[in-house]
This record gives structure tokens, sequence and C-alpha cells, in this order.
């Protein structure tokens, strides 16, 4: 998470206008807003491969998935994040165009600069959408997976999943992610 572009507090309306204006994409919490870091390819090669693997595995369905250009606003802080994928099976999200509200499933890839701040404040956050089922983070550096599953008491389980050929469930949307999808075709690795 980057700096606050402004000291003063803003409205969710305030943001919104000024952010159509940014050239690039800012994420909203409590009141400032906050640049968005660039990835790294290895990180977009990751959001991209699990962008397919859950589309894939939700064909068919009135479910949709969204990778990094998707807004996602948590109505009841007026908080908006950019998270690297998430899926919503929910009609009014269907409707929405600029702001989706109900995911069912959330997952960031770690970056050495975020993986503090998304494990920590923003996982927080996100626990707070109250049909959220599943939170995933992905490793950049191995073939990981934490899976973190709400309960039907409200708690969250984790279960992990580690190298080629292991696979994680994803209880929420009734179906596996084989590591091996989410972590095919990476770049080789940096030199510089």
């Amino acid at each position: 998470m980057g700096l606050p572009a402004e000291k003063h507090a803003m409205s969710l309306e305030e943001f919104l206008a000024w952010e159509a204006e940014q050239p690039e994409r800012w994420e909203f919490i409590g009141g400032e807003a906050f640049a968005m870091a660039g990835g790294s390819d290895v990180h977009n090669t990751i959001a991209g491969n699990t962008y397919i693997a859950l589309r894939a595995g939700l064909n068919n369905t009135r479910c949709n998935v969204f990778m990094t250009d998707m807004r996602l606003r948590l109505g009841e802080d007026d908080v908006v994040f950019y998270p690297d994928i998430f899926v919503t099976c929910a009609e009014a999200d269907r409707a929405r165009r600029q702001l989706k509200e109900e995911p069912a499933l959330i997952a960031e890839v770690l970056s050495p600069s975020t993986e503090a701040y998304d494990r920590g404040q923003k996982f927080a956050a996100y626990r707070r959408f109250p049909g959220l089922k599943t939170v995933l983070f992905l490793s950049q550096d191995q073939a990981h997976v934490e899976c973190f599953t709400r309960s039907a008491e409200g708690g969250w389980l984790l279960t992990e999943a580690s190298g080629d050929t292991a696979s994680i469930h994803i209880p929420a949307l009734g179906f596996d992610l084989a590591l091996a999808e989410l972590y095919r075709d990476l770049p080789d690795n940096e030199t510089a």
C-alpha cells in the first residue's frame, strides 16, 4: 500500500469522482486514498492463472470472476479495494457496473511489499463482508496456497496446499484448484 494521496478525509463520492481522473488505481480506506503498487510478472501470471482456473470451475453458473481492475466496496465502511481476483455470485452484483459489493471468494497474490497489509488490515476488512466464504493467499515464492474458509459459526478455518502435485479444495464453490494450474508458465527467475 502506498502513501495517502490526500491529507484531508474524502467521502466515498469525492473519492470516486477524484479517482476517475487519475491514471492509476487507488484504494480507499478511512477517508484516504492509497496508490496501488504495480505487480511483477510472476504476480501477474499467478493472478491470471487463478482467474482462468476459477472461471473454468464456475463455467455454467451465474457467478462472475473479476481481476485487478474491478472495484470491490465494503459498504458498511465505505472502503474500496482492488483485490487481485474475486468471485461474486450475487444477482445484485450482476447489475452493478463500477463497484461490486458481495464477494463469495477473494484471492490475493502475496507480494513482499504488501504481504503484511494483505494479511493484516486488508484481511480484517475482507472478513466483514457478510457473504464472503473464502479468502485465498497465494505465495509468489513457491507453489503454496492458504485457503481461509468461513465456518457456519462465523470463524475462519485454514487449510493449506503446497507443491506442484497438490490441490486445494474450495468448499464454498464446490471444486478443487490444482496448484500446477495456478503456478504454470511462470517467468524465469530474475537475474538482475
